[in-house]
């Protein structure tokens, strides 16, 4: 007797490729950042300033989507019993981890321009800078 095997979620799948591919971009983004991206702004006087903020967007928003995809394949998988169970966990669990990472980047960012760190470097070495 020939036992036909379900296909495996394709949503698993494409949450796990998302949030994979969310981290790449965002690795790629900060290696860009440190290295090729401060040369560009130094030569177009900040205008790829632009571009990189752009792309800074990019990996918060295939994690989103690979959380969204991510939910619903378990919830799919649960209904029919379909494979994929662990590409949709894994790509939940590295969606999750990119968003909060995300938060709390941007979160420390604020608490740091909020309590004025940095303002005291910059007006030591840099003599316009100007002091608050």
């Amino acid at each position: 007797m020939l036992h036909l095997r379900s296909a495996p979620n394709k949503l698993a799948r494409t949450s796990l490729i998302l949030a994979v591919l969310g981290w790449f971009f965002y690795l790629l983004q900060w290696c860009f950042d440190l290295t090729l991206g401060l040369l560009l702004a130094a030569l177009t006087g900040g205008a790829s300033a632009i571009c990189g903020s752009l792309l800074d967007i990019l990996p918060f928003a295939l994690w989103l989507v690979g959380i969204i995809t991510g939910h619903i394949a378990l919830a799919q998988i649960q209904q029919t019993g379909a494979p994929g169970r662990a590409g949709a966990v894994w790509g939940l669990v590295l969606g999750y981890l990119g968003l909060a990472f995300t938060v709390l980047f941007i979160f420390l960012i604020i608490i740091l321009v909020a309590t004025g760190v940095g303002v005291g470097l910059f007006s030591k070495h840099i003599p316009s800078f100007p002091k608050y």
